[in-house]
Order: C-alpha cells, then structure tokens, then sequence
C-alpha cells in the first residue's frame, strides 16, 4: 500500500501555525515581489480570490473582506516541511518527497487491513496536527496514481480515505479523467473525443489505445487504475546547470548595489551546486535593464559573459571573486537595471582535484567550512552565514512588505511567552 500525505492549503496554514488568531479566518500568500496570489485556504477562496490573481487588482477585496496577506517566507515552509518528513519517516520504510507540501509513503511489505491503513492514516493526521500544528489528508491505495485520488477524495471522508477494492469502480464512475494525476484538461479533452467519460472507462480502456493516444504516461496510468504499480518513485537528477535570477523590487543604477545582488544571487547557486554535490567549472552573468519595460532604446541594454574558472570547484568565496570581477565588463553607468542572472555551467561531480601549487589541506579545509556552513543554513535558515558583501541591504532586495518573522530559524524571531 501507498500512503499519499498532503498540507493542507500548506504555505496558509505555515502562517496560520504561530498566528492561531487567524485560524478559520481567511489568508493568502504573495509570490516574490508581492505579485500574484500563489496560495489561499478554503476561507479565502470563498471571498471570491483565487490563485494566479494579481494582488493589485484584488487588494480591495482583500481588504473589505478582511483577507490576511503575507509574503512568501520559504525559510518558514520548508522548515515546516522538514519536520513533518521527519514524522513520516518514523512510519514508513521508505518515502519520496513529492513537492514542499506533499509525500508518499511506501509500505511494500505491510498485509494490514483496510482499518489498520486508517488508524494508520488518523494518526498521522492527528500527530502532525498536534506536534506541528499542520492539517493534513491521508489517501491509501496500491498505486500512487490511486493514493493521489484518495487524498483528494479524503477531503470528503474527514481527512482519510483508504481503498477498497470492492468500491473503487463506483468511485472512478464519479470522477471525471481531467482529475486523474497525469492526464489534465487537455488529454481529458482529447479522451472525451474517443467516448471515454469518466475514469471507470479509463481504467478499462485497452492499453494499446492509451499507449497510442495519451503516450507511455497514459499507459502507466491505465495500469495504476487497475492497482498495478508502474509509477517509481521518483529519484532527483543532477541539474547540468544551476541559475539563480529574480527581478528586482526597483531599478538599480549604481555598481555597487547590484554587486550585492550578485553576490547572493552566486551564493545561492553554489549551495544549490553542493546540495548535487558537485563542481562547476565556468559561470554565467548576465544583466538586463529588461525592454519590456520602455520602447526607448536609449533606456535598453542588457550583457553577458561567461568565464572559465581556474579549476572545478564549488568554494564559494572563489566563484564569487570571479563573479564581481567580471560585473564591472558587463556594467554600462546610467542604465536603470531590473534583473540579474547567476548560472553556473560546465557540472562535474565533486571530487579531489590535485594541484602542483596547492596544498591538499587546503582544500579540505574549504570543504570543510562550507560543509559547516551548509548545515547551518539548513538548521537555522538560508543567509544564516554569508559574505559581507551579499548581506549588505542596499534596497534591492524582493518586495516583501508582509513578511512574516522566520519562527523557526532566526532566534531574534522566536515566540516570546509573557
């Protein structure tokens, strides 16, 4: 059996954890720069909002209807996340991180019956409520393509819905195929064009007919509706290039605060490259004032470089000192700049690279500081340590005017009991 675990409205109700005022009340999360609505429980849905709206066009509705606001704290989310893994590894053998807000987990070798799966599931649910204080729904079936079914249909029963064989057709006869994880509106669509109406017709829909009309996706996806599990779990593969770039909340017009931006922008593609553990061997940089921005060409430019480092690696103050070396070729006086690109190129997994004018303990001594530097950005928050440079606030930063404080890694934002 697969057990698939879901937040519920997760980036809400990390906010709703530490602020139970708001707990039933309605509350959306902005993307970066406070742009469109990327997250919103059911309560705010109800007022009318939805996912995907720009905040401008909707503040006044969030006002009159008393919506709650908050910036994107993704330091908050993901800590949240972590200890909610960290509860589903204590249940099953093995699990697969889906998404920040989604799991499943595997229990190959475990004959419980249809009860055992929902004490299994409620306690779950129960204990993530109570240690975290995270709503979640549980879906159980033998597939993950049926687990991510029931999750949704959990929704309906409570929060748990466990599978049984006997009734599952006369579930898929409700459930139309654009529902199904995998197919989508489009190749819904194109199902209902050949007769096929619900999901019961598409679990019994000839394999070769998916195969020809919805690919090798489609033919898995028949299967998982017949219980057969062909769906792995999914590995994580190595990126063969890393970008970091967001457009800034205003113009930059001088050198040295978008030499702020660049170096945050690079320290976080080289954490993101050790997390791979790997090595790069050349960066890119690239600066634009963004043309959509004005039809003048006199306000237009934008430049690029790429360079060759001198050796692979991924020390951060080595990549860095390459980067604001080459910012000042690419830098024209004058120009209002909105985006900044970071990418780090030519990956190679990370390994002893010897070097005739180098001390090996050199090297070992490198790696052992950003290992040190790893693991507490990972306990305490992203920029928990970093160069004097990149911490500099110099105005550029995302727009974020209501975020809030990082509960869990910043000690100076700690719940405070009177």
């Amino acid at each position: 059996m697969i057990l698939h675990a879901d937040g519920n409205s997760f980036y809400a109700s990390c906010e709703q954890i530490f602020r139970p005022d708001l707990r039933g009340k309605p509350v959306a999360v902005l993307s970066n720069n406070d742009g469109i609505i990327i997250a919103l429980n059911k309560e705010a849905k109800a007022c009318g909002i939805k996912r995907g709206d720009p905040y401008f066009k909707v503040k006044d509705i969030c006002d009159l209807r008393g919506i709650t606001i908050f910036s994107s704290n993704y330091t908050l989310y993901a800590d949240i996340s972590r200890r909610i893994t960290s509860i589903y590894q204590e249940y099953a053998p093995d699990i697969e991180e889906y998404s920040i807000d989604e799991s499943f987990l595997f229990f190959d070798k475990c004959n419980y019956s249809i009860q055992d799966w929902y004490d299994i599931g409620w306690e779950l649910k129960e204990r993530i409520f109570r240690e975290i204080g995270m709503p979640i729904c549980v879906g159980a079936a033998p597939t993950k393509t049926l687990a991510k079914l029931y999750n949704k249909k959990a929704k309906e029963h409570g929060g748990v819905f466990v599978y049984e064989e006997s009734k599952v057709d006369q579930l898929l006869a409700n459930v139309d195929c654009g529902t199904i994880w995998g197919i989508g509106p489009a190749r819904a669509q194109k199902l209902l064009q050949h007769g096929i109406k619900n999901a019961l017709m598409l679990k019994h829909m000839p394999l070769y007919d998916a195969k020809r009309l919805l690919t090798i996706q489609g033919f898995a996806t028949v299967q998982e509706l017949n219980g057969i599990a062909t769906i792995d779990k999914v590995t994580r593969t190595k990126k063969d290039v890393i970008t970091s770039s967001r457009q800034f909340s205003k113009r930059i017009y001088d050198i040295n605060t978008l030499e702020c931006a660049l170096v945050q922008y690079t320290e976080l593609a080289v954490e993101r490259l050790r997390q791979q553990d790997c090595e790069c061997g050349a960066i890119s940089i690239y600066i634009s004032t963004c043309n959509y921005y004005s039809e003048n060409p006199e306000e237009q430019y934008s430049n690029g470089a790429l360079v060759e480092l001198p050796r692979m690696t991924s020390y951060t103050p080595d990549i860095v000192r390459v980067a604001r070396t080459t910012l000042p070729q690419l830098f024209r006086p004058g120009y209002g700049y909105k985006t900044l690109m970071v990418t780090l190129m030519k990956l190679l997994p990370a390994a002893y690279q010897g070097d005739l004018w180098i001390n090996p303990e050199t090297d070992r001594k490198k790696r052992r500081l950003m290992d040190s530097i790893d693991n507490i950005s990972k306990h305490y928050g992203r920029g928990t340590i970093s160069l004097a440079k990149g911490s500099e606030s110099s105005g550029w930063e995302m727009k974020r005017e209501f975020l809030s404080p990082c509960w869990t890694s910043r000690f100076s934002d700690f719940p405070k009991i009177k």
